[in-house]
């Protein structure tokens, strides 16, 4: 039997001393670099507030460019393009205050934030 597979070595020797093929090599090359706003939904009393909708706008323009949604533990996090940027980052709720924040982004990197909202009509007298 070990005959019969003698030619494999030399071929599998081969493709591993070649590389990737090309077209794979310049996929990796095309991958833009990222960077990560992140955050955290609470209630005031400091509990996970799932399924609170986020909106991350570029400072500037008047629509979201991006949304997502806390997750079972109140948390979410978006890929932005990496370099100096501003980005307003809001939450959308229709039961709870909402709340924005703005965050700077200078390169490959990540930016945590903390919302804590108060339930609509609840401290405003």
């Amino acid at each position: 039997m070990t005959r019969r597979y003698r030619f494999l070595l030399p071929l599998l020797l081969a493709v591993l001393w070649a590389g990737p093929p090309p077209a794979a090599a310049a996929k990796k090359e095309k991958k833009e670099s990222q960077a990560v706003i992140a955050g955290s939904v609470f209630t005031e009393q400091g509990f996970a507030l799932p399924g609170v909708p986020v909106t991350i706008t570029p400072q500037g323009e008047r629509k979201p460019k991006w949304r997502a949604a806390s997750d079972a533990r109140g948390e979410f996090a978006v890929r932005v393009p990496a370099g100096h940027g501003s980005y307003v980052v809001a939450t959308d709720s229709s039961a709870y205050q909402n709340q924005s924040q703005t965050v700077e982004i200078h390169g490959e990197e990540r930016v945590d934030l903390i919302f804590r909202l108060a339930p609509k009509g609840a401290g405003r007298e």
